[in-house]
C-alpha cells in the first residue's frame, strides 16, 4: 500500500477532489473561473498525505539495501494507522516512522524537553508516536526486539536536522528527524545482516498488521 493512501481517502470522503459540474469546468477552461479550493476539513488529511508520501519517495530506496519498508498500516480493533515501519536488515529492531508536514516559515525546535513548531506546542504528535510503537510493540508481540519511535518533519525545519525529547511513559528519548538527515541515520541501524531472521520479523508484522482500511476498528 502507498504511503498517504487513507489520509488521501478521507480527504477525498471530506470532498477533495470531487469533480465541479460541467458548466463550472467550462467557466474554468474559459478562465472564467479557478479551480475550486478543497472543503477546509479536508485540508489536514491532503497535508498529512502530501508528507507520507515523500517519506515514502525518500525511504523506498532503503528496499534494495535488504530492509523491510512497509506503508499505511493499520492497528487491529483501533481507528489509528502507522505511517511506516520499517525492519533493518539485522532485524535487530522495528522503527515506526511517523510523517509530519508542517509550516514551511516555522521552525521545529525542542523547548525544555518538549516538541514545538514555531510557537506551537506539538508535543502530542511525539506522545502519538510513543503510543503508535507501543500499539505495535504490543501487537507484534516480539518480546526481546526493541520497537523505535521517530518523526520525520516536512516543511518546517529541524533545529540542527536532528532532535531528542522525552515522553511520559516511554524509556528512550524520541527521535525527531528533518528528511535531509533521516537516511544517514536509518543506515546506521542496518547492522549486520540476518536475511533469516528478518524474513520472520518480516512475516510476523505482515502477519498483525495489515493495510489500513476504513472501518478497521
Amino acid at each position: 500500500m502507498n504511503a498517504g493512501s487513507s489520509a488521501t481517502n478521507r480527504a477525498a470522503a471530506l470532498g477533495a477532489g470531487r469533480r465541479p459540474g460541467l458548466w463550472t469546468r467550462l467557466l474554468i477552461a474559459l478562465g472564467l473561473r479557478e479551480e475550486p479550493e478543497p472543503p477546509q476539513a479536508a485540508v489536514p488529511w491532503l497535508v498529512g498525505a502530501e508528507g507520507e508520501a515523500a517519506t515514502q519517495a525518500l525511504i523506498d530506496v532503503l528496499l534494495e539495501e535488504g530492509w523491510t519498508v512497509l506503508h499505511d498500516l493499520g492497528l487491529p480493533r483501533s481507528k489509528s494507522n502507522v505511517d511506516h515501519i520499517l525492519i533493518p536488515p539485522s532485524a535487530e529492531g522495528i522503527i515506526v516512522l511517523d510523517s509530519k508536514r508542517w509550516r514551511a516559515n516555522w521552525l521545529t525546535s525542542a523547548r525544555n524537553g518538549r516538541l514545538y513548531c514555531g510557537e506551537e506546542d506539538r508535543h502530542y504528535d511525539a506522545e502519538k508516536a510513543a503510543f503508535l510503537a507501543r500499539f505495535v510493540r504490543d501487537v507484534v508481540g516480539l518480546v526481546d526486539l526493541p520497537v523505535l519511535p521517530a518523526l520525520v518533519i516536512h516543511g518546517s525545519a529541524v533545529a540542527g536536522g536532528h532532535l531528542q525529547v522525552a515522553v511520559d511513559d516511554w524509556p528512550r528519548p524520541l527521535h525527531v528527524f528533518g528528511p535531509e538527515i533521516l537516511l544517514a541515520h536509518l543506515r546506521e541501524r542496518a547492522g549486520t545482516p540476518d536475511a533469516r531472521r528478518a524474513a520472520r520479523v518480516a512475516a510476523r508484522v505482515a502477519q498483525t498488521l495489515s493495510p489500513y482500511a476504513e472501518g478497521d476498528a
